[in-house]
């Protein structure tokens, strides 16, 4: 690995990885190989309806989802833009989200009448996850080759916003350099390596998520639980399913955690 890491450099060891990898609240689970495998299927789907004109941005309006991380690796290992878009943005908010961040295509698992008047007016293209129709496109690029397009540190890996309490919200580029290095430091700090379950609840939309989560635990090529959405009664009992071992959070959540009934 260079001195300087990439999430590219990262992500390489999982590609043949069995014996561990992402798990989810619904009950699925995939090994990293399978997971990078997924990665490139999508990658491959999406870069047909890009415009190689323009940069290569991908919208992300999901829960927390192996088919969010998917597209992080996606974005790590091809060169895509992934852009966390907050769901709880609605109406005008999100379009200028949509709009400021220049998105190709946004990808969400909520039906199509959730957001398609939202972002009909933004002229995007939208791909419903859960949708019949999603589901073949996808299949048809089963199995592609897994590629990897060469990144630098500066190169950038993805578009995500701050919270706006001063204002609008305002995309940050978070670049390979910026997501990589405090997984590595904190896989270090803390011991983390492949025996471990790194337990992912607060938002994959957020930098805390992605960098002291998600990086965290591809960096320590351990295993990544993932909760659709944060839950403070569910905190607990997830990680005692899981078996997790490492919880990235931010203050708030966790005194609502620390507020639940003992068990």
């Amino acid at each position: 690995m260079a001195d300087i890491p990439t999430v590219t450099e990262l992500l390489l060891p999982l590609a043949e990885v069995d014996d561990r990898g992402v798990r989810a609240d619904d009950g699925s689970r995939s090994s990293w190989r399978h997971h990078l495998q997924q990665a490139a299927d999508l990658a491959a789907l999406l870069r047909l309806r890009l415009d190689p004109d323009r940069p290569p941005h991908i919208g992300i309006l999901l829960g927390n989802s192996p088919l969010f991380s998917a597209l992080l690796v996606a974005a790590g290992l091809t060169g895509l833009v992934a852009v966390g878009l907050n769901p709880t943005r609605r109406g005008a908010a999100l379009r200028r989200d949509v709009t400021h961040t220049d998105c190709q295509l946004i990808l969400t698992d909520q039906h199509p009448e959730s957001y398609g008047p939202d972002l009909a007016p933004t002229g995007t293209p939208v791909l419903h996850t859960s949708s019949p129709d999603f589901r073949d496109e996808l299949a048809a690029f089963r199995d592609t080759p897994l590629s990897v397009a060469a990144a630098e540190p500066e190169d950038l890996f993805m578009l995500i916003f701050t919270s706006g309490t001063s204002g609008e919200p305002k995309a940050v580029r978070c670049t390979h350099e910026k997501v990589a290095i405090p997984g590595v430091m904190l896989a270090q700090r803390l011991g983390l390596g492949p025996s471990d379950t790194c337990y992912l609840s607060m938002p994959l939309f957020h930098s805390n998520a992605v960098m002291a989560g998600w990086s965290p635990a591809v960096a320590a090529g351990a295993s990544i639980a993932l909760r659709r959405r944060f839950s403070a009664s569910q905190f607990i009992p997830d990680v005692r399913r899981f078996g997790a071992t490492y919880a990235n959070y931010v203050g708030k959540p966790m005194s609502y955690i620390l507020a639940t009934p003992e068990r």
